[in-house]
């Protein structure tokens, strides 16, 4: 029987172009990883040339390397309460997934929004909205998939639940277009305890019945300086924070997200810290799963 791959890395700087950061994830053995297509603080980006495409691509398919994301810029807000904002935010979004297109990258991870100034329900359908109209202005061949990911609910961002991520699945017209990211940190942070057995099949329970594990494209692994319904999004290193070692002993040995590919998104100087805590989590696999794994960590 042919042994299941484990989908672990980090997300990846592209300083120096974008195929460095495939060498770069590959340097520590990663098998998934994340990058910014373009500056996560500014509007503006840099148009990717024919080249650059070509061989960031060329350099992937060599790495063998078969699960890649991209996380959208922290600037957008498509619940925002300004309508300025709303149609910059729309305008980024469909620069963001034209960007993944040309890239062949097939995730865009997405902080759906935030605004704690109205009702959910009306910032979620503000999302949902802006979601449709890049959707629909996108060419028909570009299939790139939008992440929601789960938020920690600070400073009024929504999806801080499982309700909120299936209300707005509903709300958006192309759902073959829409999956899920979750972030360890932020649903532990909102109030998912993922510590002991029984509360983290609660979770997924919960996941199941509102959502829909099937939905779940990638998981970002992040321990949290905050404990649990802090609503405070601060990310640690694994087993350094209040999540603990058992959180993650606990998923990566669930056979049920053996096929999702895990992100870290830790605190980081450079490529180091990232090593460090992939090594730290193939401690955490269980004598079976390392059995049934093929594990590429450095």
């Amino acid at each position: 029987m042919k042994k299941q791959t484990l989908l672990l890395g980090a997300h990846i700087s592209v300083a120096g172009g974008y195929y460095k950061a495939v060498e770069r994830a590959l340097s520590i053995g990663c098998t998934a990883f994340q990058i910014f297509t373009k500056s996560n603080r500014q509007w503006a980006a840099k148009p990717i040339t024919q080249d650059e495409a070509e061989l960031f691509k060329k350099t992937l398919k060599e790495s063998g390397i078969k699960h890649i994301a991209a996380h959208a810029s922290y600037l957008i807000n498509l619940a925002s309460s300004t309508k300025h904002t709303q149609t910059q935010s729309i305008h980024a979004l469909i620069q963001e997934l034209e960007r993944c297109h040309i890239l062949d990258i097939p995730y865009l991870v997405l902080h759906p929004g935030s605004n704690s100034a109205c009702e959910k329900n009306q910032g979620l359908e503000s999302i949902a909205n802006g979601i449709n109209s890049a959707l629909e202005f996108l060419e028909k061949d570009n299939k790139t998939m939008i992440l929601l990911e789960t938020m920690a609910g600070q400073k009024g961002s929504l999806c801080d639940s499982f309700e909120d991520i299936a209300l707005l699945r509903r709300l958006i017209h192309k759902k073959s277009q829409i999956g899920v990211c979750v972030d360890t940190c932020h649903i532990f942070a909102a109030g998912y305890d993922l510590r002991t057995q029984k509360s983290y099949n609660a979770v997924w329970d919960a996941f199941e019945s509102l959502v829909g594990l099937e939905h779940i494209q990638l998981i970002h692994c992040n321990d949290s300086k905050k404990d649990c319904g802090s609503r405070v999004d601060r990310h640690e290193m694994i087993g350094k924070g209040f999540l603990e070692d058992k959180s993650f002993e606990l998923l990566f040995n669930d056979h049920r997200f053996f096929a999702i590919p895990k992100i870290l998104e830790i605190p980081k100087v450079d490529l180091h810290e990232d090593l460090i805590n992939m090594r730290h989590i193939v401690t955490l696999l269980t004598e079976k799963t390392k059995k049934e794994l093929e594990i590429f960590v450095m």
